[in-house]
């Protein structure tokens, strides 16, 4: 048995390469982490200083931006006095790779192991762990490079999903690298903004739930309680032509903001991506032409299936039927009844919008200039001289 359940494990990583629908794929990872409680946690982590983004509990106009959270240190204590003595306000450690967070605490990187599910390459410093509150969550987008595998350890967290040509009104503000948020607010959602939305995929991943979220899917992640994941973005053939097109905005990027004022920035920019903007000594356009190179160098690689490989593919998906399921596409109705739960939550009411955010031409020039349509047909024009 233990030799059967290893060849289809094997096999998972042909499978997830070829698919292009999220899968929810369950009961193949068995990490020791999984039997933690919050006080083993607390346990473990007593020593470090945690960085949380605070968000709260409320109706906002707009997503709830990283910008207009407030940044908190602290430690893991102060999250689970959060989680029993706070209800108007979230805590988010998110986004933590662990190349820089928890670098001595082994008892956690010991843990982490992806190879039965055939990613034995795949270290604890190539993840990212994610700590909340109930209400954490993080605004629309997607993710230009690579593929998503997400592992949850502990609680629920919903995730809602779109296949990249729903159009969710895309936007590179706030610009970060690799990440083309949504305006939608999902957290505290206005249904007139949803007309014409449908194609959406929901889930509750609960411990040991392993989701697969294909290049560019669109999602919408929050935690509804404490949650505790950690995933990997793994590598593409298509990445190198999409560094291409990062590299473009971000050179556009430091042509607004070295003409912008301060204000201005901090609408523009991710605060992630203060110092890779407005501090950078490097030539973006230098950056721009190796993108361009390599993009050109990579493009005639790319693998096509062909007849056998299409076969071989199909035997895959029959052999791990067992531990992978499809998300159904939630009807219209259902999706309806779902925004109006994440309104009604806030009983109607709405935040005034936050005084980061008002128009300014650099602000709309940099918007047009970076819309993913334009950028598609520069790099495309860049790439045939």
């Amino acid at each position: 048995m233990l030799y059967e359940m290893s060849e289809v494990l094997l096999d998972l990583k042909s499978f997830l390469h070829d698919k292009n629908e999220p899968v929810l794929i369950t009961d193949v990872l068995k990490w020791g982490l999984l039997n933690w409680s919050l006080e083993d946690w607390k346990n473990v982590l007593e020593e470090e200083e945690l960085e949380f983004r605070l968000g709260v509990f409320e109706a906002t106009e707009k997503p709830q931006w990283e910008r207009t959270c407030k940044l908190v240190r602290n430690n893991f204590d102060y999250l689970l006095n959060h989680v029993n003595n706070n209800t108007n306000e979230w805590l988010y450690f998110d986004y933590k790779h662990l190349n820089s967070w928890f670098k001595n605490i082994e008892q956690v990187r010991q843990s982490i192991n992806w190879s039965t599910i055939g990613f034995p390459d795949v270290k604890p410093e190539d993840c990212t762990i994610w700590i909340g509150t109930k209400g954490a969550h993080t605004p629309c987008h997607l993710d230009c490079y690579g593929f998503n595998l997400v592992y949850q350890i502990y609680g629920k967290k919903l995730w809602v999903l779109f296949p990249p040509e729903e159009n969710l009104l895309p936007s590179r503000i706030p610009y970060e690298e690799s990440s083309i948020y949504s305006k939608l607010n999902f957290f505290s959602p206005n249904l007139n903004d949803f007309k014409g939305i449908s194609k959406c995929r929901k889930i509750e991943l609960n411990p040991g739930d392993i989701l697969f979220v294909p290049h560019k899917w669109w999602h919408y992640v929050e935690n509804l309680t404490t949650s505790i994941s950690v995933n990997v973005w793994l590598p593409l053939v298509e990445d190198h032509e999409e560094r291409f097109k990062e590299s473009v905005v971000q050179f556009f990027a430091k042509q607004i903001t070295d003409l912008s004022s301060n204000d201005v920035n901090r609408i523009i920019l991710n605060p992630n991506m203060d110092d890779v903007i407005l501090e950078s000594s490097e030539s973006l356009m230098d950056i721009l032409n190796k993108c361009k190179r390599i993009c050109k160098e990579n493009l005639s690689s790319k693998r096509v299936l062909g007849s056998k490989e299409r076969g071989e593919t199909q035997k895959i998906v029959t052999d791990i039927n067992d531990f992978v399921s499809t998300i159904p596409v939630m009807s219209k109705e259902d999706f309806t009844l779902f925004l109006n739960k994440q309104i009604d939550r806030f009983n109607g009411s709405k935040l005034k919008e936050h005084p980061v955010y008002k128009k300014d031409d650099n602000v709309e020039l940099f918007e047009a200039i970076t819309d993913p349509r334009v950028i598609e047909l520069i790099t495309n024009i860049l790439l045939k001289k």
